[in-house]
């Protein structure tokens, strides 16, 4: 097992070296300068020795006895590029989902028919890679920025000639407010997450000439991304950068949502109404999850 340092400032090093000096197959590696997840990612992958990459957060866990169940998947389906997995949600010490991708085929697929009839999470850790698939495409994350996950994810999925969903419970997934994915009105996060859904559309215009249904799989995550990020985080900026990012990461058009079609066409006069409106839509917010 590999264990990346990225810069952190605590006692995470002198832990883990602490820990590793009795475990033969745990190994650390630190980073002289932070290249936030993507790039401790990619540490990882150019230094593992294994046949298999599987990922896991700092804050997250393995469920009991997952290990061993998936490596008996794996052994059945030993031409697979990627195993996709399924996870549970764990809030508080309690479990508030157990289990998310239910409704999923387990029928083995080609990664492009994997894009458009599964549901396909944006976390790298709900998913069992070769080692030898990533190295020989050349997949790697985005560095240096906050949000990397699902354009790596969208271009494992389609670049694998073989994946498979296998309906057992791997990662336990802790939630908490002091992740560092949280975004809340932090400006910088909030334009990371345009980026991200910048490099989603830019996967699916190139997917175009490939596979036309596929592209249009694709381009269905880049418009839930963009409209999320509008009704949850846009209003939160300075009018100055909201302006910005409306003028830098436009939705792609033509598009069948008339807000994301009116952002990306108007971004001046979409500003003004989204600023116009910003004292009541915290109000509106609430009224709405207070009724899901």
């Amino acid at each position: 097992m590999l264990c990346i340092d990225d810069c952190s400032t605590d006692n995470t090093a002198e832990t883990i070296t602490r820990y590793s000096k009795n475990k033969n197959n745990l190994r650390l590696i630190s980073h002289s300068i932070n290249k936030r997840q993507g790039g401790g990612r990619n540490t990882g992958v150019n230094q593992a020795l294994g046949n298999f990459i599987l990922f896991i957060d700092h804050d997250d866990y393995f469920a009991e006895g997952s290990l061993l169940s998936l490596i008996e998947y794996q052994n059945k389906f030993q031409n697979a590029d990627i195993l996709m997995f399924d996870f549970s949600t764990v809030a508080e010490n309690q479990t508030v989902k157990s289990d998310h991708y239910s409704t999923n085929s387990s029928q083995v697929m080609s990664g492009r028919f994997f894009m458009q009839e599964q549901e396909v999470p944006w976390v790298p850790w709900c998913y069992l890679y070769k080692r030898t698939f990533l190295q020989q495409n050349r997949l790697r994350f985005e560095e240096q920025v906050r949000f990397e996950d699902a354009d790596f994810v969208i271009k494992c999925t389609i670049a694998a000639s073989s994946i498979i969903f296998v309906p057992l419970v791997v990662i336990c997934h802790t939630q908490s407010t002091e992740q560092t994915t949280h975004v809340g009105n932090d400006s910088e996060k909030i334009i990371d997450l345009f980026k991200l859904s910048d490099r989603v559309k830019q996967i699916a215009i190139h997917e175009m000439d490939v596979d036309a249904k596929c592209a249009e799989a694709i381009m269905g995550h880049h418009l839930f991304i963009h409209k999320y990020n509008i009704l949850r985080y846009l209003w939160r900026v300075p009018f100055s950068k909201m302006l910005y990012i409306l003028r830098h990461y436009k939705a792609y058009t033509p598009n069948n949502n008339a807000m994301l079609t009116f952002s990306a066409k108007h971004p001046l006069i979409f500003a003004i109404l989204l600023q116009m409106m910003k004292p009541v839509l915290p109000i509106l917010r609430k009224i709405y999850m207070s009724s899901r």
